[in-house]
């Protein structure tokens, strides 16, 4: 009997019902468990993904004030918890059609336990979960709000920030994740879009830890897939158990990325972009910019091995190194 490859569990993953769609910037994304139907208080649940809370609006004690942002996951506002005035990032869940009734229960649990995780993270470059609760079928997440934007708006060809620069502020990230891996959590979902840059200060934030899972949980039963592919780790595609070296995967695509203007792994489909994550080496740095010193294009191809055991011993260790090298590139390259 031939051994199916990992390429091959994958397709069969996805063809018994882990579905394929397109997301921003015509990244293939995968279709991902958490219902994207948002509802409103004393309004009928919807059963769409576009229903949205309106400023003026309330969600149990916080007032609406505006939408920050909207994904695949979860809808972001801007909000005021009415118990204390504070202005809070309100993040709302909805586990709608995409489950199966009788999982309903314990996937909730589950969410919440995590956002319980996430929120004994206190560090200064990771945004804070204050708490998190359930109201008619939504799980929300009340975090710190933080003034910036995310590192997204400077992902593209043309908009990236100056090399050193992006270095300094993925060291940092790194040394946050380490943090988090030293309390037993793991982000999964590393990604410019996550990473919040303040320009005043040039201060980083990392967010969305409510959403990460606590590591050998019993949520890793479920093989509910979280994250954006573009991003993810071979094993972590591979619904294989990970730990903070996937984070480091996932910070290596997003350093790239930063520095390049481009992803390392791309495809036109979601088939093809898992096949090129799994097996397909990453373009060398010094193709795209050979201006930076080779101890970039080192710390990369290290982030980025296929293997966990190839990757850095830690995330902190990552962190280390991608600073030491930054601190060799001219403050006024572009």
């Amino acid at each position: 009997m031939t051994k199916e490859s990992p390429f091959g569990r994958l397709l069969s993953r996805l063809s018994s019902g882990q579905d394929d769609t397109t997301g921003h910037d015509n990244m293939p994304k995968l279709r991902m468990p958490l219902g994207m139907a948002v509802a409103q208080r004393g309004v009928p649940r919807a059963t769409g993904r576009r229903v949205a809370l309106q400023p003026g609006q309330s969600f149990a004690h916080f007032r609406i004030e505006e939408e920050l942002g909207r994904g695949a996951m979860a809808a972001v506002y801007r909000a005021v918890d009415q118990r204390d005035g504070r202005t809070v990032a309100l993040k709302l869940l909805s586990l709608g059609d995409d489950w199966p009734e009788d999982k309903l229960a314990d996937a909730r649990l589950r969410l919440l336990r995590e956002a319980e995780a996430a929120s004994r993270i206190d560090h200064p470059d990771i945004v804070k979960v204050f708490d998190a609760g359930e109201v008619e079928g939504l799980v929300y997440l009340n975090m710190e709000f933080v003034e910036g934007v995310n590192l997204a708006t400077h992902a593209g060809s043309g908009r990236q920030l100056p090399p050193r620069m992006v270095c300094e502020m993925c060291a940092r990230v790194a040394e946050a994740l380490h943090y988090a891996h030293e309390r037993g959590i793991v982000h999964r979902d590393v990604k410019p879009a996550n990473i919040v840059f303040d320009q005043t200060n040039r201060r980083v934030r990392i967010m969305d830890f409510g959403v990460a899972r606590f590591v050998d949980s019993q949520a890793t039963r479920t093989g509910i897939v979280l994250g954006s592919p573009s991003f993810m780790a071979p094993e972590q595609l591979q619904g294989l158990k990970v730990d903070g070296r996937s984070d480091q995967f996932s910070l290596g695509v997003t350093l790239f990325q930063l520095l390049t203007g481009s992803l390392p792994f791309r495809s036109d489909s979601i088939a093809g972009l898992m096949k090129a994550i799994l097996d397909e080496p990453h373009p060398p740095l010094s193709s795209i910019r050979p201006d930076l010193p080779v101890c970039v294009g080192a710390i990369l191809d290290r982030a980025l091995a296929k293997h966990p055991d190839q990757r850095f011993g830690s995330a902190l260790e990552f962190g280390v190194a991608l600073r030491d090298c930054g601190r060799t590139i001219p403050a006024t390259l572009r």
